[in-house]
């Protein structure tokens, strides 16, 4: 069965924050699979949060901090989300809902698009694309 691993920035583990990712307190990490279910993986402290905004060292902190998950999901494009998906095997997504578990139920209406994107980044191509759910 296939799996995705979401990486979602958030202050209080129930909404996506308003600001950018990086300046998140905590990433929530979920496995979101093809049929539907999902899982919370784990609660991360965002230890790059007071670096400096849309530096390559703030980006490298935080993705070491997520280097597992394959989507970064915001409610902002940011720099940083740019430079991520040109640069990078992580694929950012933008999302309108403000709830995880609207997200959750959203991202899994578009589980084979998404998939396409990821399967894509673990197979080594980059691009610009920056989808919005």
């Amino acid at each position: 069965m296939e799996k995705i691993r979401l990486c979602i920035g958030s202050n209080d583990g129930r909404s996506v924050a308003k600001t950018h990712m990086g300046d998140t307190q905590f990433f929530y990490i979920y496995d979101l699979f093809e049929n539907s279910e999902y899982q919370f993986v784990a609660k991360r402290v965002n230890i790059g949060k007071d670096l400096e905004h849309a530096k390559t060292e703030k980006m490298k902190v935080i993705t070491d901090i997520v280097k597992d998950s394959d989507i970064f999901i915001a409610r902002q494009r940011s720099p940083n989300f740019v430079q991520i998906a040109n640069k990078t095997k992580y694929q950012p997504i933008v999302v309108k809902a403000d709830k995880i578990d609207e997200i959750i139920m959203i991202l899994h209406k578009s589980f084979q698009e998404i998939l396409n994107y990821v399967t894509r980044r673990r197979n080594g191509e980059t691009f610009d694309i920056i989808p919005e759910f």
